[in-house]
């Protein structure tokens, strides 16, 4: 009888451990609020992410006129990125302030972005 309520004291614990982390991980993806338009700090280049909170669809737009269009899924702290013609990228994402993120990685190394506030938010992905 006493081993069944240590391991009922046990499951509980558990439970209750991973209902606590999937809260606190949705009010981190509600605090990123990724998807939506994030210009690059002091450039002209955009990115563009569509979907849901933690995955979706993105478009970059770099000032150059390179725009590179594919899917992307939040993974802890890291954005992964798989392009529809090239092979995937993983940047490390920082979260500055509210509406502010740091992108790192290959390509892209130390790029701020601010997001574009406004009321409308792409829904379809784009050809």
């Amino acid at each position: 009888m006493g081993s069944l309520l240590l391991i009922v004291v046990i499951a509980a614990l558990c439970f209750g451990w991973v209902r606590a982390s999937q809260r606190a991980r949705l009010r981190w993806l509600k605090r990123l609020d990724l998807p939506g338009v994030w210009v690059w700090d002091g450039h002209d280049g955009r990115l563009i992410l569509s979907g849901g909170l933690d995955a979706g669809g993105y478009r970059f737009a770099d000032p150059g006129g390179s725009v590179e269009q594919g899917d992307w899924v939040l993974k802890g702290h890291e954005l992964h990125l798989t392009p529809r013609d090239g092979a995937p990228t993983r940047l490390d994402l920082r979260l500055f302030a509210e509406g502010k993120i740091g992108l790192h990685g290959p390509g892209r190394e130390r790029r701020v972005y601010v997001k574009a506030r406004g009321n409308v938010i792409p829904l379809r992905r784009q050809a």
